[in-house]
């Protein structure tokens, strides 16, 4: 797939195309050159798996070249999960001597493109954009993207950093949602804030309710990381469950000695987050689990975490709430099951807050900061260590 973009700018031309493995050296140059020596992902450091991305269907990745040059000016991909029908973009960056040419516009919608046109087979794609400027938000949001929520703390570059959350959809989409019925009132700034965007919710309310706290158990849990053993356990599931999320599959499993609980993540010590994917434990098992997952999680480097659930589970949310969850994102119609939308809920735990002198956000996403406001740091899953995160 090609395309060429033609602007009254200094750099009036490019040349969109899909990212060939030669070109691997020159785009470690370009992330190295925007982001500095603290790019988190590996499809922009490492060779090896960025030479394999390339040459992987579920990934799509564009770059755009100068055409009187024929340099790598820019590249983003969006990796894609054909089954669930989601996807998400990843690793948008220009060359800052070509910024303001539109060759970012143009490789995002070389990508929806890919996504959503007559064989893109996908329903959504999300995107994270930092929030030390504007812009990267603004370039979302001129291309068809809607705020979700921010996420306070979500990974680390240089230092710990605050992430907006957005979507595209497909169009016609969302429509013919499950309504969830009752969720837990922490839930309700979420809601009022998607009302603001045009999402609307039928039947649905928020009821306070007392979530006691809860901690962990002090339980000591296996922990293995061996792929081979994660995935192969990973892919049993319960008669009758479906994996939770797209886009993610763990490295990490965490079970009790007696086998009477489990629970699957994603770490990444390197940019100091997690994602907790899934939980299974016998009927009677204790709720304070969880607290031991989160603090097994980090002591391995997630001192972010999160959880996505479906909004209509306020059991399950109400359990993550207990042991210090925050809702900070609403995924509206995230997963389409027996011809139903379903809405699902990000919660995050952090010991970070949202700081909103600091941040940099177009107003659009005023709604979402402001509901961190009266949120209440939870206890650090890991109380020995106080200083990690500074």
């Amino acid at each position: 797939m090609t395309a060429t973009l033609a602007r009254p700018t200094p750099h009036t031309r490019v040349l969109v195309d899909t990212a060939a493995v030669d070109d691997v050296p020159a785009l470690r140059s370009l992330y190295h050159a925007v982001y500095g020596d603290c790019y988190p992902l590996r499809l922009g450091t490492d060779p090896v798996a960025m030479a394999a991305a390339m040459t992987d269907p579920t990934v799509k990745w564009r770059v755009a070249r100068d055409i009187a040059t024929g340099d790598v000016v820019g590249s983003a991909l969006l990796r894609t999960d054909v089954p669930l029908r989601i996807g998400k973009v990843e690793g948008i960056a220009v060359d800052p001597g070509h910024a303001g040419a539109g060759i970012g516009g143009a490789l995002l919608e070389a990508l929806m493109e890919s996504a959503f046109g007559a064989e893109g087979g996908l329903d959504s794609v999300y995107a994270t954009a930092r929030c030390v400027s504007p812009a990267p938000q603004r370039l979302l949001l001129r291309h068809g993207f809607h705020p979700l929520g921010v996420l306070p703390g979500a990974v680390t570059l240089r230092e710990v950093e605050t992430l907006a959350l957005l979507v595209r959809y497909r169009d016609g989409i969302p429509a013919n949602r499950r309504a969830p019925g009752t969720v837990p009132q922490e839930v309700a700034p979420l809601l009022e804030a998607a009302r603001g965007h045009g999402v609307h919710f039928d039947d649905i309310h928020a009821e306070s309710a007392p979530v006691p706290p809860r901690t962990g158990a002090g339980t000591d849990l296996d922990v293995s990381h061996d792929p081979g053993l994660v995935l192969q356990r990973y892919a049993w599931t319960p008669s009758g469950a479906a994996r939770t999320l797209p886009l993610h599959l763990p490295n990490t499993l965490l079970a009790s000695p007696d086998g009477r609980f489990e629970a699957y993540a994603v770490i990444d010590a390197i940019a100091g987050n997690g994602l907790l994917l899934e939980a299974h434990s016998a009927p009677d098992e204790a709720p304070e689990a969880l607290g031991d997952v989160l603090r097994v999680m980090a002591e391995r480097g997630a001192d972010y975490i999160e959880a996505m659930l479906p909004l209509h589970d306020r059991t399950r949310i109400e359990r993550h709430l207990a042991h210090g969850f925050t809702p900070t994102a609403l995924y509206p119609a995230m997963r389409r099951e027996d011809g139903v939308w379903h809405d699902y809920v990000l919660l995050s735990h952090t010991t970070a807050r949202v700081d909103a002198d600091a941040l940099r956000v177009d107003d659009r996403f005023s709604p979402y900061v402001r509901q961190h406001s009266h949120v209440r740091p939870p206890a650090s899953p890991n109380p020995s260590d106080t200083t990690k995160r500074g």
